[in-house]
């Protein structure tokens, strides 16, 4: 009796093991079919908000030297986004999308201006009620760049104006398939043709949409080791406990 006990209770332990290994494989799978977001956290904004702003030239409307940041979002030497802070004549704080890559913007005339998303909105191939919008120059009909504000001597415009926080979706190319990104900036003096960048992500898989504010969670091997090995343990606890 106690000899075929033993035998129940190792077929037992031996069937739980063989459901939790079709588990894991199943989560496996499921991870390979995700995408990756690649999230990157600035320390400090960018540009500084300590940079030499030339507020009486600001006052005057008066030209003084851009401050860029190029953000190459993949991290492969290429920039995707220029970001310029400089004066109305300039295009005061503006998005420029170079090459293939776009900026959901909302259009106005020859003029382009950011939408401040909310966290959590789709960032995809239709962005409807808005545009995935190029820069360019008055020569090739395109606007120069998708401004997030600028202010002029009839008062400051774009939607990013006096906004603290908000996100902007980024659409750009990766060996010639689409990807999609966010931005989170700010623009919050308003008054001024400028802001700084805080933070930005996108997906490493071609195609798949993103939702801003969205950053990389724990990773699903990692998990899915960690709950087959919790498993198993209890699978190995309960057995000793029987036999004891």
């Amino acid at each position: 009796a106690d000899t075929m006990s033993s035998v129940r209770e190792f077929s037992s332990g031996q069937h739980r093991r063989w459901l939790v290994l079709p588990a894991l494989w199943m989560l496996a799978l499921s991870a390979a079919a995700q995408g990756t977001i690649v999230h990157t956290q600035l320390s400090t904004p960018n540009p500084d908000p300590n940079f030499p702003w030339d507020f009486e030239g600001l006052r005057l409307l008066s030209a003084f030297d851009p401050v860029y940041y190029e953000m190459d979002i993949n991290g492969d030497g290429t920039t995707e986004f220029t970001f310029v802070s400089a004066n109305a004549s300039s295009g005061g704080f503006a998005i420029l999308a170079g090459s293939d890559n776009a900026v959901m913007s909302s259009r106005s005339l020859d003029s382009a201006f950011a939408v401040p998303l909310a966290a959590a909105s789709v960032i995809g191939l239709d962005p409807s009620p808005y545009e995935w919008t190029r820069h360019g120059s008055p020569s090739d009909g395109l606007p120069f760049g998708s401004v997030l504000t600028a202010c002029v001597n009839f008062g400051c415009v774009g939607l990013f104006t006096g906004v603290e926080s908000g996100y902007a979706g980024l659409q750009f190319q990766i060996d010639g398939q689409t990807h999609y990104g966010w931005v989170r900036v700010g623009a919050p003096l308003a008054g001024l043709n400028g802001g700084w960048i805080y933070e930005y992500a996108y997906d490493t898989q071609p195609g798949v949409p993103i939702l801003a504010g969205a950053v990389p969670e724990p990773s699903t091997w990692a998990l899915m080791v960690g709950g087959g090995v919790l498993m198993l343990c209890c699978f190995r606890r309960k057995g000793n406990e029987r036999r004891g």
